[in-house]
């Protein structure tokens, strides 16, 4: 069972919040970010981003 949570972390240090209408919400606070519980689906956030607003992230994984 994956029990383990992700987050996606820019290189400016700064944390997804949302992607929405194709407006992108980025905040300093971990606790602002969009967790993802399955990592298939984190991936293809990512990459969605990258596509979307040339925007490169890491995905991390998130320690409640």
């Amino acid at each position: 069972m994956d029990t383990c949570k992700y987050v996606l972390f820019t290189a400016d240090n700064k944390y997804v919040v949302e992607y929405l209408l194709r407006q992108l919400v980025l905040s300093t606070s971990i606790t602002e970010a969009l967790i993802f519980e399955n990592y298939d689906l984190a991936v293809g956030f990512k990459k969605m981003l990258v596509r979307d607003c040339k925007l490169e992230c890491s995905i991390n994984t998130y320690i409640d």
